[in-house]
């Protein structure tokens, strides 16, 4: 989330709110590609839940850092909004859709694949929405991933349909929400020394 004007309570809650939804999302991933591995899962789930709760914590201390900067960004300012609700849609439409165009052409393994390639594709349009073009690289990340697991699968690696698109959408929601955290810090003590 960069911006030019000064960071507010508003930005706060405005990242707040995308990196719990990063880290839900994360941890649905890891644990889709925990549920793949045949040995060792355990050790995984376990790594993957500590993850998530670090990031939750790490979200939370710095909501409660950000209090001291000025308001701003009332509900007007949101940009959970009438894009977002329509960006969204369409993304579980297409999920839905194309699940199911897979299961009947007898390609179920790559469902995953498909969902991830749609997830990444739908946060496109919230560079402009948020602006930040950080879902722009989210994007590409995600729907890179998504190209590697059906690259692979295709090449004969079964294990790559479930694996490669658990373990790195995880690894690159939880990277982004890692970078937001980062910056969101860096801009809250800016904005912080500049109005005390």
């Amino acid at each position: 989330m960069l911006t030019d004007e000064q960071f507010t309570k508003g930005h706060v809650i405005t990242l707040m709110i995308t990196s719990l939804i990063g880290v839900g999302f994360g941890a649905g991933w890891w644990f889709s590609g925990t549920a793949a591995v045949s040995g060792g899962g355990i050790v995984l789930m376990a790594l993957g839940l500590v993850i998530a709760v670090g990031l939750v914590g790490w979200v939370f201390r710095f909501g409660r850092s950000a209090r001291q900067l000025p308001a701003g960004g009332g509900r007007g300012a949101s940009p959970f909004g009438k894009t977002y609700g329509i960006a969204v849609l369409l993304m579980v439409v297409a999920i839905f859709a194309g699940s199911r165009l897979l299961t009947v052409l007898d390609l179920p393994q790559a469902v995953p694949v498909w969902v991830l390639f749609v997830v990444g594709a739908h946060f496109a349009p919230f560079a402009k929405l948020f602006g930040s073009n950080r879902f722009l690289l989210l994007a590409a990340l995600l729907c890179g991933v998504s190209v590697l697991a059906a690259g692979l699968g295709a090449a004969g690696l079964e294990w790559a349909w479930r694996l490669v698109p658990g373990f790195g959408g995880a690894a690159v929601l939880w990277g982004t929400v890692v970078a937001g955290l980062l910056d969101g810090q860096k801009l809250a003590a800016q904005t912080y020394r500049s109005v005390v």
